[in-house]
């Protein structure tokens, strides 16, 4: 139900979203020419390495979002969720300048497919999950500072979605561990 919170929760992820991705776009922008030069030679060297390297966000995603999702209940996981959303945001926007900044256009087109690949699944799932933690963090603070009622039935709903977020998330990591590699290597001649 797109009920006015709904839609001013998810404007807000989209908005913190979309400000870390221009914030890490900018960042890449504004660095001095020794920055730049050392973000160049790392980049190069990735790509060269690229079809080596495996995908493996398994170990991060396992201790974080379940730490979210309990502290989200004592409403510390709320401001850590939303930073978390920003801390990903920046390091796509950062990651596709980078690539920009390597090579050009193609650089440009090879960083988003590679974001699609690696990023997509989780950032549907993570902005499901964090809308659902928000959801948890508004009844808690209803709970505690407003001394209202307690909608346990809601409550353990949204942590049922929450759940079923991470598993999915966590499948995601398994298949990009055991199949991402190749699936980014079929795009590398854009960046050879």
């Amino acid at each position: 139900m797109w009920t006015s919170i709904n839609k001013k929760m998810r404007a807000f992820i989209v908005t913190i979203i979309l400000i870390g991705l221009i914030g890490g776009m900018l960042y890449v922008i504004f660095l001095n020419k020794s920055g730049k030069n050392i973000l160049i030679t790392s980049m190069t060297n990735f790509i060269t390495m690229i079809k080596d390297i495996k995908i493996n966000f398994l170990a991060t995603h396992l201790l974080i979002i379940p730490l979210l999702i309990v502290s989200s209940f004592l409403l510390v996981g709320i401001p850590i969720g939303i930073f978390y959303l920003f801390y990903n945001g920046f390091l796509m926007g950062f990651l596709i300048s980078n690539f920009f900044l390597v090579k050009h256009l193609k650089g440009l087109i090879f960083g988003i497919i590679y974001l699609i690949i690696t990023r997509l699944v989780f950032c549907f799932f993570y902005f499901i999950l964090l809308i659902n933690l928000l959801k948890i963090g508004y009844q808690m603070i209803n709970l505690v500072f407003k001394k209202r009622q307690y909608h346990k039935d809601y409550v353990l709903m949204y942590l049922k979605k929450c759940l079923i977020c991470l598993i999915f998330i966590l499948i995601n990591d398994l298949i990009l561990y055991f199949l991402g590699d190749n699936l980014v290597n079929i795009f590398k001649f854009l960046v050879i």
